[in-house]
């Protein structure tokens, strides 16, 4: 199965020093890419989470006179954006690939999905091996990775429910490649990674 398609200089556009050159060069040469990935992806993805999906260009923190730390495409099921839905996301940063499970945005939902964490808080620490390479992103900094999360544990659980709760920051959760291995990664090895975060993302959609 043929490569995805990132290189080095794909990675290479988050070592532009100028914020604004940083951000004009992702938004023209990367962000289209990643469109067109996700464009690949959303069938295979839409068999996984059981339901029909919808692709967004993702949007990364931008702060006034501070760089691109990341670009994103963003899957969900509403046509109209991904605010306060959950959410399974391909995100490039300067090292790394990722895939992601998220949350961001106030919406009526976010109750619902707080309760059923809480509920099977000790079902998700059983699953194992599919969470045994996830790490939360929450507030990352964007140098090195997170440690990985305690998933196996249902307290970690409980306290990724508490920060779904309306009025909450959300969450953001996944499993990260290095640019080494995204080089090579194929269509069929990231909806693998998918397929594994698939337990958590079915769990928040379905609440």
């Amino acid at each position: 199965m043929a490569c995805l398609g990132f290189g080095p200089a794909d990675f290479e556009l988050f070592e532009i020093d100028d914020p604004e050159s940083r951000a004009a060069a992702i938004d023209g040469a990367l962000q289209p890419k990643l469109r067109s990935i996700a464009g690949e992806c959303l069938p295979g993805l839409a068999r996984i989470a059981g339901r029909q999906l919808h692709a967004h260009d993702g949007k990364a923190p931008r702060k006034k006179g501070r760089p691109l730390e990341e670009a994103l495409v963003v899957f969900c099921d509403s046509p109209r954006g991904y605010k306060g839905v959950p959410f399974l996301s391909v995100v490039l940063t300067r090292a790394h690939l990722h895939a992601r499970v998220g949350v961001r945005g106030e919406s009526p939902r976010r109750a619902a999905m707080q309760a059923a964490l809480a509920r099977e808080a000790a079902t998700l620490a059983k699953k194992g091996k599919p969470f045994r390479k996830l790490r939360t992103f929450a507030d990352w900094n964007f140098e090195e990775l997170p440690e990985l999360a305690p998933a196996h544990s249902a307290a970690f659980w409980q306290e990724v429910s508490e920060e779904v709760a309306p009025g909450r920051g959300g969450l953001d959760l996944g499993v990260a490649l290095t640019r080494e291995e995204a080089r090579s990664l194929s269509l069929g090895d990231l909806l693998g990674v998918f397929r594994d975060l698939a337990p958590l993302y079915k769990l928040l959609a379905n609440s």
